[in-house]
């Protein structure tokens, strides 16, 4: 875990800054995450779907939170985006990698939908994604740390685990990046 958390360092501060959490409570530019996080994992599931051991899909399957979030844009109204292309992953190591990331994200929206929920957005009206598996989330990351450290044993699958991590947060921040901007607040 430290490993996977001192290489992806300066990949998830870029995310975080360019996700503004400040401004998450101005529903234009709301709305413009919540559409770059589902457009991000329409292409990232596959992605890791392809890679990960069969015997591991159906858990995969099971803890997405894609549902969340069309929830959440069904609730305000908003069509979502066209799925973004999200380049393949090397291997099962390098899929465990995109993993700890994704799976790290859900730890972080319990953080997010505190915020939220100061601005009206509960679970039920429009912040589903970020609240995701509420009191359970804290159980969930525990087990995708024990599953971490189980397949990331060897050096190789480490290294290669981290570079498919940079890559995750590197592909959600081009998606920031390039996703059209609002140009006034609406909040």
């Amino acid at each position: 875990m430290a490993a996977l958390r001192t290489a992806t360092h300066d990949h998830h501060q870029r995310v975080d800054a360019l996700m503004d959490l400040s401004r998450l409570h101005e529903r234009s530019h709301y709305v413009r995450v919540l559409r770059v996080l589902d457009a991000f994992l329409a292409g990232w599931e596959p992605a890791v779907f392809a890679v990960l051991p069969a015997r591991w899909q159906p858990w995969l399957r099971a803890r997405s939170r894609r549902a969340f979030l069309r929830h959440d844009l069904h609730q305000l109204g908003v069509v979502p985006a066209p799925p973004a292309q999200f380049g393949p992953l090397r291997g099962a190591a390098a899929g465990w990698g995109s993993v700890y990331v994704m799976e790290g994200s859900a730890l972080g929206g319990q953080l997010i939908a505190r915020r939220l929920a100061q601005a009206g957005l509960d679970a039920s009206h429009g912040a589903a994604y970020f609240h995701g598996w509420g009191d359970a989330t804290g159980a969930m990351w525990r087990e995708v740390r024990q599953l971490l450290a189980s397949e990331l044993q060897a050096p190789a699958a480490l290294a290669e685990a981290c570079g498919a991590a940079r890559q995750t947060f590197d592909g959600l921040s081009l998606l920031l990046e390039t996703c059209p901007h609002e140009r006034t607040s609406t909040a």
